[in-house]
């Protein structure tokens, strides 16, 4: 694990990357993106709700291709979006199949590859030898060359993204499931395209936990430092939900880095429509660049507080007393800035130190990048909201924020992917209910997934989950084990509710 005093992650910068003919990276304005959830061989529904999503501002439109026949349709669809004048860029976003992102390179500016499943040489192994770690990572290399030769040729751009529930299990044998073994797993594909000579490439790391998204995100720009890599870095939150939690729980996690200068390209995803994503994408970044850090004042607040690794103030280490909202007397108050946050907190590191909210000039947007980012780092005991209007709504985002910085648990906890053309259920529909049934279950966790790429491995910190199989068909899982199988979603909350009435005292 890297030195709490190395701080060269914190100054890190990128070059341009040309997708199509937008700059991403270097000097450019930070890129919104969204992905469609529509069938994409659904031709005409897929460049309908592209535009919806180019139409509120998105850079970038990502569509899913899980077959050889979703791919040369990505082509129409790109055809048809330039014919009607929407000539942004599109991403083709492969997993499992290297022939289908050959495929989908000739047609599309960009495609999306996912490490943790692009290559498995060793079907169901879970332990590798020193040498069947390296026959695979050749086999990687072997299969990646054709792949970046079609890229090469058609000029285009290539996203490793790495997803914490997707990560190989030859990765996960070497470096477990953790932030670092997000990293080392871009690193190595990383190295492959760079021995090639190729680099029109971006590199993601995302977690549906906001912590870990933070911490491997700050890993890899530190990684890139030391490398002298300078590749763009694209930020998100895998499954952060809906509603509101699903906003607070990004704007945390993207925002909480942004403001310390990390990301030049932007997804929040949100188990909601598309389009619905750029507006609180664009307030993300907007919130982001407004409250942006000073770095000398950064650094030293990093000298004490690890970046990479749990940190807890020493005030509610030694009281192992939790976080609270509301009035508390002769404790310190902090107006919500992050400098001052910072600035003050070696003074008060061995007292307690309350963030005060004023939600009349401060937007919970603002509040979740600023507070979210030093209640992620292990700092802050209290939070106070200056309001006299809808008390009841601004402490439920506050506890909704300690939550999700995983500072108190007062609730259930609920993970659930955006969906996507892999979806083939209603999960806006499940996620409400399951949500509005469970929400009182404090500490109990629930996933709602759409389908198998992300979603066991997502759920795996999960007690119960949800999972997509087939047309308006589920799997419901239990401690990460599917114990139901292809149960239809009408029935999938209420099958759900007898297992967790088995299982659990409530």
């Amino acid at each position: 694990m890297k030195s709490t005093q190395d701080l060269s992650w914190f100054f890190y910068t990128s070059r341009e990357v040309m997708i199509g003919s937008l700059g991403f990276g270097g000097s450019n304005p930070l890129r919104l993106q969204s992905m469609t959830n529509t069938p994409t061989a659904d031709v005409e529904a897929t460049v309908a709700q592209s535009i919806r999503i180019f139409d509120v501002g998105a850079d970038l439109v990502r569509i899913t291709a899980q077959n050889i026949s979703e791919a040369k349709a990505i082509g129409e669809i790109r055809k048809k979006l330039s014919d009607a004048g929407y000539l942004q860029p599109l991403a083709a976003d492969i997993h499992f199949n290297p022939a289908i992102a050959i495929e989908a390179a000739r047609r599309v500016e960009k495609i999306r590859i996912n490490p943790g499943n692009f290559v498995n040489l060793f079907p169901g192994k879970l332990r590798f030898s020193n040498e069947e770690y390296d026959n695979e990572l050749d086999k990687i290399y072997q299969t990646t060359v054709p792949l970046i030769s079609v890229c090469r040729k058609y000029g285009t751009a290539v996203r490793i993204g790495i997803n914490g529930g997707s990560l190989s299990k030859r990765i996960i044998d070497r470096y477990g499931n953790t932030p670092q073994a997000m990293v080392e797993s871009a690193i190595e594909f990383l190295n492959i395209f760079r021995s090639e000579n190729f680099h029109e490439l971006i590199v993601s790391i995302k977690a549906s936990d906001v912590l870990t998204t933070i911490r491997a995100n700050r890993l890899l720009a530190q990684a890139f430092v030391e490398k002298g890599f300078q590749y763009p870095i694209h930020l998100g939150v895998t499954e952060a939900g809906e509603g509101e939690d699903g906003r607070i729980k990004s704007a945390a996690g993207i925002g909480s880095l942004l403001l310390d200068g990390i990301g030049n390209t932007i997804r929040v995803s949100l188990t909601e429509a598309p389009e619905k994503e750029i507006p609180i994408a664009k307030e993300i970044a907007a919130s982001a660049l407004k409250n942006a850090a000073h770095k000398e004042t950064a650094r030293k607040f990093f000298e004490t507080v690890s970046p990479f690794v749990h940190y807890l103030n020493e005030n509610e280490k030694s009281s192992n007393i939790k976080p609270v909202v509301g009035i508390q007397n002769n404790i310190p108050e902090f107006s919500l800035q992050i400098d001052l946050l910072r600035n003050m907190f070696k003074q008060y590191s061995n007292e307690k130190m309350a963030i005060v909210w004023e939600p009349k000039v401060q937007s919970a947007i603002d509040f979740a990048i600023v507070a979210g980012s030093f209640l992620a780092d292990g700092c802050g005991n209290a939070i106070r909201v200056d309001t006299q209007k809808d008390t009841g709504s601004y402490y439920q985002t506050a506890l909704s924020l300690l939550q999700t910085t995983g500072r108190l648990i007062t609730r259930a906890a609920f993970t659930s992917c955006p969906s996507c053309g892999r979806t083939s259920y209603d999960i806006e529909k499940i996620l409400k209910q399951v949500k509005e049934q469970f929400a009182s279950y404090i500490g109990v966790q629930f996933a709602v997934m759409g389908c198998i790429v992300n979603g066991p491995g997502e759920m795996a910190g999960a007690r119960y989950g949800i999972l997509g199989s087939k047309p308006n068909h589920v799997d419901i899982y239990f401690n990460g084990q599917p114990v139901l199988k292809a149960i239809h979603q009408d029935k999938a909350v209420a099958e759900l509710k007898k297992l967790v009435d088995e299982n659990e005292q409530h």
